[in-house]
């Protein structure tokens, strides 16, 4: 299947092909995030999508190369024969010092880890929203809005925009340490709005799911019927982002382990939750007050969804 993503990416297969991919993507999250660092990879092209003919004997000389390279190899030695001076007791008490060693290191090193990717993820947060509340301060109160419609139409929009605004200088602090896209962190780039507008099919699914990075964005509410924007009143206990949320409930975040996550707040203070809803608050920050994984329902209903979520507004509440 993994053979397939590549020509997915590209809308290269035959339709059946395209189902099959679409129908396994749809039951395996590790396919996605394999998708995911995939499509990641090859935001770089995208850069450049002219067709170049190679110089001539270019094929030769590369054949010429690697035929050299290989009659230089030298073979590896014969296994070196080991004294065995060891005795049996020896041995014994060598092993029980390994095993308590590694009883003691590795979950203390694991532990040390998972904080450091804890606090790196804290940071990154903390940087977003200081871009946020500059972002809010010049655009009367309000942070990016999401569209009902078209190629910028998903939560993840914040991200080109704050970039394109020059609110936010290097891409990378939109990678948790401890999610997936870290691997390919050094090579991350926020897709511009001009490449997501020209781009169709999955090549734009996977544009949207990667556009905003490790973390997932409050989508804004609805009153009255219509469509709002969320406006920065620096509050509390308002979830504005976090990590991104997985697509099966309690809908936990897969960038810590699944054991909780990181949360940034309106006012700019950001915490760890190890449940989906803060501290002396009942409002679960990736559901709506109805259950549902949509829009808020008033002002102060915060509903954080991935990058790739969409309204799923009739045009009527957008006031089209």
């Amino acid at each position: 299947m993994r053979d397939h993503l590549i020509g997915y990416l590209l809308d290269a297969l035959e339709p059946s092909e395209h189902q099959m991919v679409e129908a396994q993507l749809s039951r395996d999250p590790q396919l996605k995030r394999d998708l995911d660092l995939l499509a990641l990879s090859l935001l770089p092209l995208a850069a450049d999508k002219g067709h170049y003919e190679p110089r001539a004997g270019l094929a030769e000389r590369a054949c010429a190369f690697v035929v050299s390279q290989s009659a230089t190899v030298v073979p590896a030695p014969a296994s070196l024969s080991v004294p065995r001076h060891w005795k049996l007791t020896d041995l014994v008490v060598a092993a029980g010092i390994f095993i308590a060693a590694t009883l003691l290191f590795f979950p203390a090193l694991n532990q040390s880890r998972f904080a450091a990717r804890l606090t790196g993820c804290q940071n990154n947060l903390r940087q977003i929203g200081m871009a946020l509340t500059e972002y809010s301060t010049r655009h009367g109160g309000f942070f990016p809005n999401v569209p009902a419609e078209g190629c910028l139409a998903a939560a993840g929009i914040y991200a080109p925009r704050l970039v394109e605004h020059g609110f936010i200088s290097e891409p990378q602090i939109l990678i948790c340490p401890a999610s997936v896209l870290a691997e390919l962190a050094a090579d991350y780039r926020v897709p511009t709005f001009d490449e997501l507008e020209s781009a169709q099919g999955p090549q734009l699914t996977q544009l949207q799911r990667l556009m905003g990075g490790s973390y997932g964005y409050t989508l804004g509410y609805v009153s009255e019927g219509r469509y709002q924007s969320t406006r920065n009143l620096r509050r509390p206990r308002f979830a504005l982002m976090a990590d991104a949320p997985s697509g099966a409930p309690p809908f936990h975040t897969l960038n810590h382990g699944a054991c909780g996550q990181n949360v940034l707040f309106e006012d700019g203070h950001v915490q760890y939750l190890t449940t989906c809803k803060a501290h002396g608050c009942n409002d679960n920050i990736f559901l709506n007050d109805q259950g549902e994984r949509a829009p808020g329902v008033h002002m102060h209903d915060a509903v954080i969804s991935a990058s790739d979520a969409q309204l799923g507004l009739p045009p009527e509440a957008m006031g089209q």
